[in-house]
């Protein structure tokens, strides 16, 4: 079954033209980006506390005419996006 296995894999890298042995890595750290392009935690948070913000202050402002309720819903909700969106960091889309 051994010997079976050995000619398997022989096959396999002679179709594949790979020298059968795996190469190890010279460095065990990931390379690091030259251009890093802008779009961090920061940023994404800051966005996010402007647009929750103004939206829920135009909600409560619209729905609830009372004494300051825009001003706390719309201040309420651009603290909890702006934190919620420090911890959770940016999506894939936002970075690139």
């Amino acid at each position: 079954m051994s010997d079976d296995i050995e000619r398997l894999l022989a096959e396999v890298s002679g179709t594949t033209g790979s020298s059968g042995a795996v190469e190890k890595k010279k460095s065990s750290t990931p390379a690091k980006r030259v251009d890093e392009k802008p779009g961090g935690r920061l940023p994404f948070a800051l966005i996010a506390a402007v647009v929750f913000g103004a939206v829920a202050f135009v909600i409560g402002w619209l729905f609830t005419p009372f004494v300051l309720s825009g001003t706390s819903l719309g201040l309420g909700a651009a603290v909890g996006s702006f934190v919620t969106a420090l911890i959770a960091g940016p999506p894939r889309w936002f970075s690139s």
